[in-house]
């Protein structure tokens, strides 16, 4: 959202600027105001173009992968939380399968 508040300030202020220019060189040539209306309308339609097809293509992506992101975070926490005890149990029953499998070594070694 910061980023589409950016780019229509820069928009505008580029616009803005593009007037202004445009005025005092109308003023100073007197006919040849019309063909730099011209160029200043064609170049805010550019720059409308090019934040349009920001708008539509590219901003939907980034906020899709964004979604994505923070579903896959979501998961990975909920994944944690389910298995966390059913690791615990794990280790816990491998160290005592180790612990049984070390005693009836010691028991083996002992009888002769």
């Amino acid at each position: 959202m910061k980023v589409l508040v950016v780019a229509a300030l820069a928009l505008l202020s580029a616009c803005r600027l593009e007037a202004a220019a445009v005025k005092p060189q109308a003023g100073a040539t007197g006919g040849s105001a019309e063909p730099r209306a011209e160029a200043a309308l064609e170049t805010l339609g550019q720059h409308l173009q090019t934040f349009s097809d920001y708008i539509t293509k590219e901003l939907p992506d980034r906020l899709q992968a964004e979604e994505m992101k923070q579903q896959a975070k979501a998961f990975l926490e909920r994944a944690g939380q389910q298995f966390a005890p059913l690791a615990t149990e794990l280790q816990t029953g491998v160290l005592n399968l180790f612990s049984q499998l070390l005693e009836a070594g010691k028991r083996a070694a002992q009888k002769p």
